[in-house]
């Protein structure tokens, strides 16, 4: 496919899930301005892959231009999933207000982002649902005023790239109601010293796991003794599907899996332990994106004996921000592999670039991604595909159930087109 799209996720003020803010480019495209929206790639993609594959039942906020307005492009959208976001222009003209009024009473609801409020028409905040303002290094006193100026009309107040907690709670004492991103959940700066005794119990038995003078026996026996990890990591592993065939103990589980795949289920059970509805379980949902994600690109990369230690970093590489602990002192504890250290802690050596790789993708960085797919030779056309076979794993194996993982339920009367499905089972056999 010749498009790349990736979601941010918002939040409310009780940090539960509201939607996704879709951000779609076409390869190679030149952007201009930062997340502004193409010709029509939101719409294409949501009619080429569906709505449900990107927003996992929720509602997606979709970045729709001028010409697609005026066209009535946008009409074909399902207005009980979809929100219109619209970057107005100083100067606005009639018959462009026009087409936003006539999709506000057709049943849409209307986000606008703006970075100067005070400059937007009267008549476009009358039907608009949702202002959305980036607030990241804005003064206090510019951000009351730009709020002051919306305190008339009955409009969400949406705050994006908010760095931390202190930013947060000065926009919440603002108005603002919803919160992109998930930055906004941690600390200003992440000061904890310590690692939770049950993580350090895990971080040791992977070191068993890798360490070949460690024997099957003693890992057993370390295991035994936390009968909690124990019987968690059963019922993921009996879970796992393997073969049909069912593991009746860890000594058993070494032998018909493996220690690699021991400790590719001890890693998931890591992070999806910490699993809860709101911020952390779409935390976790993003750790298991990346590790996926870093899977599929070490092996398009030609590097498939890389897809086990990409698939760990992808995992660690958002504990610092669930357990709210700085990553050196994560990998310290974990006494971690110097290749896997360094994707850590720097995003060095080969690592580090597969990993810089699933961060700008999740991130919508696109001229990062494009150049990191260069230098690995993969060709960015098959990212999105990777993206939403990560999106689904991710959902198969997120642990407690939380608004991340939901049944979906599609719009009656719509149709989804399928994706690639000869590129889709290829990638399905990496699993």
């Amino acid at each position: 496919m010749d498009t790349l799209a990736t979601r941010q996720p918002i939040f409310d003020r009780r940090e539960q899930l509201f939607g996704y803010d879709l951000i779609v480019r076409r390869v190679g495209r030149v952007t201009t301005e930062a997340g502004s929206p193409g010709t029509r790639p939101e719409i294409d993609t949501i009619s080429d892959v569906g709505v449900d594959r990107i927003a996992a039942g929720h509602q997606v906020f979709v970045n729709v231009d001028r010409a697609l307005l005026l066209a009535g492009a946008a009409e074909s959208l399902p207005t009980d999933r979809v929100i219109l976001q619209i970057r107005p222009r100083p100067g606005a003209n009639a018959a462009w207000i026009h087409s936003c009024a006539e999709l506000a009473q057709a049943g849409f609801r209307m986000s606008i982002v703006t970075s100067r409020p005070q400059e937007l028409p009267d008549e476009l905040l009358r039907f608009a649902d949702f202002v959305k303002i980036e607030v990241a290094g804005v003064d206090r006193a510019r951000l009351s005023d730009m709020v002051a100026r919306l305190r008339g009309f009955k409009v969400r107040l949406v705050a994006s790239r908010v760095r931390h907690r202190i930013e947060r709670d000065i926009c919440t004492n603002l108005g603002f109601e919803l919160f992109e991103g998930f930055r906004f959940s941690g600390p200003a700066r992440l000061t904890r010293n310590d690692v939770p005794v049950e993580c350090l119990r895990t971080f040791r038995l992977l070191k068993m796991l890798h360490d070949p003078n460690a024997t099957d026996s003693e890992i057993e026996d370390t295991l035994r003794r936390d009968v909690a990890l124990s019987y968690k990591l059963f019922r993921m592993v009996n879970s796992g599907a393997v073969g049909g065939r069912d593991v009746w103990s860890i000594g058993h589980a070494l032998r018909l899996l493996g220690r690699d795949q021991v400790a590719r289920w001890l890693v998931l059970l890591l992070v999806t332990d910490r699993a809860r509805p709101g911020v952390q379980g779409q935390l976790v949902t993003v750790a298991l994106t990346r590790a996926r994600m870093c899977e599929l690109v070490a092996n398009a990369s030609g590097a498939p004996r890389a897809r086990m230690p990409m698939f760990m970093v992808g995992m660690l590489s958002v504990l610092d921000l669930l357990l709210e602990t700085p990553m050196d002192t994560i990998v310290e504890a974990m006494d971690l592999a110097p290749d896997v250290r360094a994707a850590l802690l720097r995003r060095g050596e080969c690592y580090g670039t597969m990993l810089d790789l699933a961060e700008a993708y999740e991130q919508g960085t696109w001229e990062r991604v494009e150049s990191i797919t260069r230098t690995l030779g993969i060709e960015t056309e098959t990212l999105l595909l990777y993206y939403l076979d990560a999106l689904a794993w991710a959902s198969e194996h997120q642990g407690p159930r939380s608004e991340a993982t939901r049944p979906v339920t599609r719009p009656s009367g719509r149709r989804e087109s399928p994706a690639d499905s000869a590129h889709s089972t290829q990638v399905a056999r990496l699993r």
